[in-house]
């Protein structure tokens, strides 16, 4: 099981005023909503949590907190997941971060980024390829979140690419619709005008090739005329 661990401190004070306090010692307020024993207030090192957060897999790094009181005496631990981060309007700190207490081991439903890879038929032939979504919703075990879903275009022809196509890694399950479109494969609107005009180009022409003609032969029936 791959997880990050990192240390957290009990906390008893609460309120604005206590998180500012907090704050001023270089600490990031939160609280771990736990399974049976009800919220923890905690507080944790900032770097440590931008350590945690900064990895392959962001927010959806498996974490364990250990726990100690204020007079550094162990206090257990927990395994958690990222609920919820605040961050300062300007400067984009962490001013408050939430956590949940998970199971390991049992399926957690989360978010998990959606990539392509491949060239598809549809864009060796000129097609856009666009992602219609970034992330996927499925239930997967906390230690078996991968860092990514990938979907192979290669054999994917123009139109709309279903979330059907997906093949799911081992123990992860799709929440979202299999109907859901994920990938669009389209010619660039600007191409598509410029063949839909080819064929209406051409009929004009066509057209005016065949009075052409008939002006042609009206010169030789007058000298025909001419020589009876």
């Amino acid at each position: 099981m791959s997880h990050f661990t990192m240390d957290a401190t009990l906390r008893s004070g609460h309120g604005k005023g206590a998180s500012r306090r907090l704050r001023a010692t270089d600490k990031v307020p939160g609280v771990v909503y736990g399974k049976g024993h009800g919220t923890l207030s905690i507080a944790v090192v900032p770097k440590e949590l931008a350590k945690a957060l900064l990895g392959a897999k962001r927010r959806n790094q498996l974490i364990e907190l250990k726990l100690k009181d204020d007079a550094g005496k162990d206090q257990g631990s927990r395994m958690v997941l990222l609920q919820d981060l605040q961050a300062h309007p300007v400067r984009r700190n962490a001013v408050h971060v939430d956590f949940l207490e998970v199971d390991p081991k049992a399926a957690q439903a989360v978010k998990v980024p959606f990539e392509v890879t491949g060239k598809s038929k549809a864009s060796i032939a000129g097609a856009n390829t666009q992602l219609v979504v970034r992330t996927l919703n499925v239930a997967v075990a906390p230690e078996a979140i991968p860092e990514k879903i990938v979907l192979d275009i290669t054999e994917c022809d123009f139109g709309v690419v279903r979330a059907k196509a997906i093949t799911m890694p081992a123990g992860v399950t799709l929440l979202d619709d299999v109907e859901m479109p994920v990938v669009s494969l389209r010619l660039p609107r600007g191409e598509k005008e410029e063949v839909a005009a080819t064929p209406a180009a051409g009929a004009p022409a066509a057209a005016a090739a065949a009075p052409a003609a008939g002006a042609a032969a009206k010169p030789g029936e007058k000298k025909d005329d001419k020589k009876k």
